[in-house]
């Protein structure tokens, strides 16, 4: 996911290391954070496979990144950019960071066709049906066990339906979403 982070970002325009950790902290969200230690190393691979490149040095002589080191500026090379595209057609794997590398894929739709577009939405409403279906048996299984102390259970249903809620609200959203691209007459019929 971060790898396809970096590659979308540096679609467009060269950037420094220090920028993307930035932009990608803003994305990840105030309670995660993505640490110097996890950039960095992937930076270095992604240099060495080739799918990214350091822009020649053009700081005036002085210029310093904080700590007293240059700021290191990246392109995406020819490879990376091949690589970016696969990583955008590849299937989402069911995880715990599927909505956050979900996002990362919507917010490069521009870059994409809207076939491919059309694909990953309809692979993020399978994803939040799957869900959905989950919350709904944990709620029937948390309402029937005995063995949950009734108080206990009365929250715990009430976390289960709001979960509920929250995963009906973002597939409604995603269904618009797909509706959209179908009346544009530019997506393709998948159910």
């Amino acid at each position: 996911m971060y790898e396809l982070f970096i590659l979308g970002e540096l679609m467009n325009n060269p950037m420094h290391g220090y920028l993307l950790h930035q932009i990608l902290n803003g994305i990840v969200g105030p309670t995660r954070k993505v640490s110097w230690g996890a950039i960095y190393p992937l930076i270095h691979g992604m240099l060495a496979d080739g799918l990214i490149e350091q822009v020649p040095d053009e700081q005036p002589e002085g210029a310093k990144q904080g700590r007293g080191k240059k700021i290191k500026t990246y392109k995406l090379t020819d490879e990376g950019r091949i690589r970016f595209f696969r990583l955008m057609e590849e299937p989402i794997p069911y995880s715990p960071d599927y909505e956050l590398h979900f996002y990362t894929k919507l917010k490069n739709f521009e870059l994409i066709s809207k076939e491919l577009q059309f694909l990953i939405l309809h692979q993020y409403k399978d994803y939040l049906r799957y869900e959905i279906r989950h919350e709904e048996e944990r709620l029937e299984y948390a309402s029937k066990d005995e063995r949950i102390p009734g108080g206990e259970q009365k929250y715990i249903q009430i976390f289960f339906r709001h979960r509920l809620e929250k995963l009906r609200f973002d597939e409604m959203w995603v269904m618009q979403l797909i509706e959209s691209h179908r009346v544009d007459g530019q997506g393709l019929e998948r159910e």
